[in-house]
C-alpha cells in the first residue's frame, strides 16, 4: 500500500484538529431538522411542491443578506464567523418552533432566511480545515472528520426517529424537538470560542501568493469546478426535502424510516472511510469514477424498488460510492489550493453552490409532485456526467501521493 496508507489514529491528529472533528460530532444531531422541518410541513398539509416554493423563496430573498456576511467573514477572526453560523442556526430553529397555524409558512420563511445567512458562512468549514489538517496527511484527517460525525448520527437520528415516528407522532412534539435543537446549538457556541485556534483568513492571504490572475485559477481549478457544478446540482435535485417525500409517499412510511435510512447511510461512511484508507492518494481521480459509479447503482436500486430492506440496501451502497467522492474530491481541492488561498477560492465555491441551490427548492418540489422517484433520476444522470470529467482530470493532471497536482 505505501507509506501514504499507513493508519492515522484520532490522537495522532493536531490538538486543533480534533477539537474540531469533536465539534462536528456535537453538532450532527442537530442536522435532523434538515428533515424534521419538512416532514412536519408536510403532516401538517402542504404539498411538497409548497415547501419547495416556501424554501426557494427563503433563497432568493436571502441573497443580498448572505453576500454582506460573506465579505465582513473575510477579515475577521474565523471563530467569530463558526460561532456565528451557530447562533443564527439556534435563532432559525427556533422559528421553527413558532411556526405553528396561520403564521406557519411566516416563520418558517423567515427561519429560512436566517439559516440562508448561517449558509453563507460555511465556506469557513472548508478554509480553516485547510489550515488546520496536516497537509502530509489530508486523506487521513478528511476520513476523520467523516467518521465520528457520522457516529453520533447513527445513535442519535433512530433515537429521535423512533420517538417522533411512534412513540409521540404529533406535530406538537416536532416543535419541542426544534426548541430543544435551538438551545442545543446555543450551547455550542463557548466550545468554538474556548478551544478553537484563532485565525484571520485576510492575514493568511496578504501573506501568501500575489497577482494570481483569472487564466491562472481557471488553469488549476477548471476541472475541479465543472465536476463540482455537476456533483452540487446533482445533490441538489436530490435533498432532505425528497427523502422526505420519497419516505411518505412512495414507501408510505413515517420519521423513523427517515432516521433508519440516514442511520444506514452513516454506517455506510464508516465503513467507506475504512476502505478509503487503503486507498493511495495517487489513484485519487480512479477512486472518484468508481465511487461515482456505486453512487449511482444506489440511486437506481433506489428508483426501482418499493421494499424498505432494498431500500435501506441502496442508501447504503450509495454512500459508499459517495464516501469515496467526499473524500477523494476534498482532497484534489486541498492539493491545488494554496492556504493563502483558502478563503478566496472557498468563498468563490461557496457562492457558486449557493447560486446553485437558489431555486432548486421548487424544481426538486416540481419533480417529486410528477413522481416521488423523479428527483433521483435526475440525480444519477447529473452524477454519471461527472465520470468523463474526472477521466480527463486525471490525464491532464499528474497526481502524487506525496507531491502536488500540477497541470499537464
Amino acid at each position: 500500500m505505501g507509506e501514504g496508507c499507513l493508519k492515522m489514529r484520532f490522537r495522532d491528529l493536531p490538538a486543533e484538529a480534533r477539537r474540531y472533528i469533536i465539534y462536528h460530532t456535537l453538532t450532527s444531531p442537530i442536522l435532523i431538522v434538515w428533515y424534521a422541518l419538512p416532514f412536519y410541513l408536510l403532516i401538517t398539509g402542504y404539498t411538497v411542491l409548497e415547501v419547495g416554493v416556501i424554501f426557494t423563496a427563503a433563497q432568493i430573498l436571502g441573497i443580498p443578506l448572505t453576500l454582506w456576511l460573506g465579505r465582513v467573514f473575510t477579515r475577521a477572526d474565523i471563530r467569530k464567523g463558526l460561532m456565528t453560523i451557530d447562533i443564527l442556526g439556534s435563532i432559525s430553529i427556533f422559528f421553527y418552533y413558532l411556526a405553528y397555524g396561520p403564521i406557519a409558512p411566516l416563520m418558517v420563511l423567515i427561519g429560512q432566511l436566517i439559516d440562508e445567512a448561517s449558509g453563507t458562512l460555511y465556506f469557513l468549514y472548508p478554509a480553516y480545515e485547510r489550515i488546520i489538517y496536516p497537509e502530509d496527511r489530508m486523506k487521513e484527517a478528511l476520513t476523520w472528520h467523516l467518521r465520528l460525525p457520522e457516529l453520533a448520527i447513527i445513535i442519535s437520528y433512530p433515537i429521535i426517529g423512533f420517538t417522533l415516528g411512534y412513540l409521540c407522532p404529533s406535530t406538537t412534539c416536532f416543535r419541542n424537538l426544534f426548541l430543544l435543537l435551538t438551545l442545543y446549538e446555543l450551547a455550542l457556541v463557548p466550545y468554538i470560542y474556548f478551544l478553537f485556534k484563532p485565525v484571520v483568513l485576510e492575514r493568511i492571504e496578504n501573506s501568501g501568493r500575489e497577482g494570481k490572475g483569472l487564466r491562472d485559477y481557471w488553469g488549476r481549478y477548471k476541472y475541479y469546478v465543472i465536476a463540482d457544478i455537476l456533483f452540487i446540482t446533482a445533490w441538489n435535485l436530490a435533498p432532505s426535502l425528497a427523502l422526505v417525500y420519497y419516505v411518505m409517499e412512495w414507501l408510505r412510511g413515517n420519521m423513523f424510516h427517515v432516521t433508519l435510512i440516514e442511520a444506514v447511510i452513516s454506517t455506510a461512511t464508516l465503513t467507506g472511510t475504512w476502505l478509503v484508507d487503503r486507498v493511495s492518494e495517487g489513484k485519487a481521480f480512479k477512486a472518484l469514477q468508481a465511487g461515482t459509479i456505486v453512487s449511482v447503482a444506489g440511486l437506481a436500486l433506489m428508483v426501482l424498488t418499493r421494499q424498505f430492506i432494498l431500500i435501506l440496501l441502496a442508501a447504503y451502497i450509495l454512500r459508499l460510492g459517495d464516501t469515496f467522492v467526499f473524500v477523494f474530491k476534498r482532497a484534489w481541492l486541498f492539493k491545488i489550493m494554496s492556504k493563502a488561498e483558502a478563503s478566496k477560492v472557498s468563498a468563490a465555491l461557496s457562492s457558486l453552490r449557493r447560486g446553485i441551490s437558489v431555486v432548486s427548492p421548487i424544481i426538486v418540489g416540481a419533480l417529486a409532485y410528477i413522481d416521488p422517484r423523479t428527483p433521483y433520476i435526475a440525480c444519477l444522470t447529473l452524477l454519471l456526467l461527472t465520470i468523463p470529467v474526472y477521466a480527463i482530470a486525471s490525464r491532464s493532471i499528474r497526481y502524487s501521493d506525496n507531491g502536488p497536482i500540477k497541470s499537464g
